[in-house]
């Protein structure tokens, strides 16, 4: 028994230990002066160590909820509801799909070029992150966007990710990370062109609540766009166990504030859930913090390697994650993953609609080409041109303009 406590000492010790290793390394992996003098490209790294590693799922909620939240504003959910986009559960998934390629590659791609601090990169650097601004760019155009809705959107990706970390994960991020996430997507928005950006953090904080007291008021397209996304949400869970959808519903009310939710026109959740769900966010943040050792793979929702299949004799890159209600980009599976693909659908655990084929893009996808499938055949030229002024340099390679015959 002394021997298992000594053990169970020893491994706390060692979890103690490494926890805080990737926060305290920060400062002995960058020089005084390039923390204190941080540019957008050391910011990316920084950025990289929670947003990877330390608390990933934390800020990945965070995110989520960003991109939820904003449909609580009248002029950006209307805007919605018009594209067409989010009214059935294969367009909404689309659109999710995309949307997490595009952000994620936007952010953890290296981020090159003018204004980045890496001002003239080889021209054989990875420009996929420059790609996928520029799609973003491409499809923004197409709709009539206030700057002031860009800036809100924009901070949504920087407040909602530290304030949930903050609350709930195992550690807040520092001060230094907090600039560095602010460095890091205030440059992505310079990128996208955003106007009278902030100076501050803090100044943008001030901002977006002045913002969301004069716009986040209750409107019909908000609460049509809420429910739709919350119905769409709710198809993808299981109901094998009973209850659990209601229990998912209820986080989903849970994690947003009053003042989005009377926008939406979303009950408030129960007390009694909402009590039990804040306590499991806390029970998690001691296991992880206290027991349970830290990640020693990045956790990616796209792949920063130049690993890619050849699709029709192009190069395409796949999704990392298999989605429910619709796998968009996800290879189909061949020898015994195909096999047991086949069984579970025989067993009615996998519904035969939603397995990887053809009509989700099984192929993979080229950043030039992601968003809504009416667009996926325009825009490549300029996407292509545009990447290549916001790397500063030519794009070539895997990834470079596709050669047709």
């Amino acid at each position: 028994m002394l021997r298992l406590l000594c053990c169970f000492a020893s491994y706390l010790l060692v979890v103690r230990i490494l926890r805080y290793r990737r926060v305290n390394a920060i400062r002995l992996k960058f020089s005084h002066d390039e923390l204190a003098n941080m540019t957008p490209w050391t910011a990316q790294q920084v950025v990289h160590e929670s947003f990877l590693y330390d608390t990933p799922t934390l800020m990945l909620l965070g995110t989520q909820i960003a991109l939820f939240k904003v449909y609580g504003i009248s002029s950006v959910a209307s805007l919605l509801l018009r594209t067409g986009e989010m009214t059935s559960h294969t367009t909404i998934n689309k659109r999710l799909a995309d949307t997490a390629i595009l952000i994620a590659t936007s952010v953890t791609n290296p981020l090159l070029g003018p204004g980045s601090g890496i001002e003239q990169p080889p021209a054989s650097c990875d420009p996929r992150s420059a790609l996928a601004i520029a799609r973003i760019n491409f499809l923004h155009r197409k709709y009539p966007i206030s700057n002031d809705d860009f800036l809100y959107n924009l901070a949504l990706f920087m407040i909602e990710p530290i304030r949930w970390t903050a609350r709930f994960d195992w550690r807040p991020h520092s001060p230094l990370e907090v600039e560095a996430i602010f460095l890091l997507w205030t440059e992505v928005g310079r990128r996208m062109g955003i106007e009278n950006i902030w100076s501050t953090y803090e100044e943008m904080r001030e901002w977006t609540e002045r913002y969301e007291t004069e716009n986040m008021v209750p409107s019909d397209a908000s609460a049509q766009l809420a429910w739709t996304t919350i119905e769409h949400f709710l198809d993808r869970v299981p109901n094998w166990v009973p209850g659990f959808r209601s229990l998912i519903f209820q986080l989903l009310l849970t994690v947003l504030d009053d003042r989005t939710r009377n926008a939406m026109r979303l009950p408030d959740p129960s007390p009694i859930m909402a009590s039990f769900i804040y306590s499991m966010f806390k029970i998690r943040a001691f296991v992880v913090r206290h027991l349970c050792l830290p990640r020693s793979k990045p956790a990616l929702w796209v792949t920063l390697d130049s690993d890619f299949q050849v699709s029709d004799g192009v190069p395409r890159m796949r999704a990392v994650y298999r989605r429910r209600s619709g796998p968009w980009y996800f290879p189909e599976p061949k020898g015994m993953a195909l096999k047991i693909q086949t069984l579970f659908i025989r067993l009615g655990i996998i519904d035969a609609e939603k397995a990887p084929g053809k009509r989700w893009r099984s192929g993979g996808y080229r950043l030039e080409e992601v968003g809504p499938i009416k667009f996926e055949k325009e825009g490549h030229d300029i996407v292509m041109r545009e990447a290549e002024k916001i790397q500063g340099s030519t794009i070539t390679g895997p990834w470079g303009p596709v050669q047709t015959s």
